[in-house]
């Protein structure tokens, strides 16, 4: 089976520096990520079920274009600490991962349709919403298929068997449980997106009211919700995996510890209607699951692979670069969005 891992290619700097890159990327990749599937899915049961008035339907389109390209960095960091893992795995689903840009490309124009027919033409809109929503489930689902993958290379030995590029990850116990955790944590996370907008937006002190306080239950529903399917991921897990988190590490097991009882009294505050306590408790929950998952993942490489046995070259250039240039689009969205904000206070 190790014949089948290739070896890993050095880097240009400590291995932590990607490491530490990938965690942050990643935390604002899946707050975007989030609020897109879950908005999509909630704009769906409000606006095509139950016909309710939408709440920021107009920012969809933007937000899609936003999550796909923020989630481009922790992609590429993923790609310099595990690429040679990553990589296999890919070429193995390769028909169905390929797939996934083109899948992009329709859920953005999906969004697009429900937004620009939501009055003119509502069969359309919904319609739109309701592909769009399909689409990035099945992206989700590629991406899933692929990390778990990539984690498991006992089972590349698949594509020696089956080499044309369609071998799904579906006999790994832990695929439905992480997949389904991830999408009703999205629905949670919209659900709370759609109270604070509701808050500095919504001008009816009645309706904002209404939506604020619909949102934060459902907040809290689907948050209890996920109690019961993180339990059934936890124990899909092999059992010294997630033992990882029972004791066997100890920052792991106080990570574990913290996000339980914050995750208790987030659901608390979301019941009671505190909207600013429960977006604090979400945004550090947040936070200590991404790393979280970083361990999770060195749990299930731990016989196979870590990063730091990555062999670094010591030429910085190039990584200085990328952080020049990081910084540089950082100050020019910035600066885009204060000729925005000068433009609207003018107006």
């Amino acid at each position: 089976m190790d014949t089948l891992i290739p070896p890993p290619d050095s880097i240009p700097v400590h291995w932590f520096w990607f490491q530490a890159l990938l965690v942050v990327t990643f935390i604002l990749h899946l707050i975007l990520m989030n609020l897109m599937l879950g908005g999509s899915l909630l704009l769906i049961w409000d606006n095509v079920i139950k016909r309710r008035k939408p709440v920021g339907e107009s920012n969809l389109p933007i937000l899609v274009a936003l999550t796909i390209n923020l989630g481009v960095p922790p992609l590429l960091f993923v790609q310099v600490l595990y690429g040679h893992l990553f990589y296999s795995s890919s070429v193995i689903l390769a028909v169905p991962w390929i797939v996934v840009i083109p899948i992009l490309i329709l859920a953005y124009y999906g969004s697009y349709v429900y937004c620009k027919n939501i009055d003119r033409a509502p069969l359309w809109s919904r319609l739109g919403i309701i592909i769009s929503s399909l689409f990035l489930l099945y992206v989700g689902f590629m991406l899933v298929n692929n990390s778990t993958l990539a984690l498991s290379p006992a089972r590349w030995t698949v594509q020696l068997d089956r080499p044309g590029g369609m071998n799904l990850n579906l006999g790994e116990p832990s695929l439905w449980p992480r997949y389904l955790h991830f999408v009703l944590a999205a629905i949670s996370v919209a659900a709370l997106g759609y109270a604070i907008y509701a808050k500095y937006v919504v001008r009816d002190e009645q309706e904002k009211e209404e939506i604020i306080k619909r949102n934060l239950k459902r907040f809290a529903w689907f948050t209890l919700i996920q109690f019961g399917i993180g339990v059934w991921f936890w124990l899909s897990n092999p059992k010294d995996v997630w033992m990882t988190f029972m004791g066997e590490s100890l920052i792991a097991t106080i990570l574990m510890v913290v996000s339980l009882l914050l995750s208790a009294s987030m659901i608390f505050t979301a019941f009671r209607s505190k909207l600013n306590a429960t977006l604090v408790h979400l945004l550090l929950i947040i936070v200590i699951m991404v790393v979280m998952r970083e361990y999770l993942r060195a749990a299930w490489l731990k016989n196979v692979f870590s990063p730091a046995s990555l062999e670094s070259t010591g030429r910085a250039s190039s990584f200085i670069a990328f952080l020049l240039i990081f910084l540089a689009g950082i100050y020019i969205l910035y600066y885009m969005y204060r000729i925005a904000t000068n433009k609207n206070d003018k107006s």
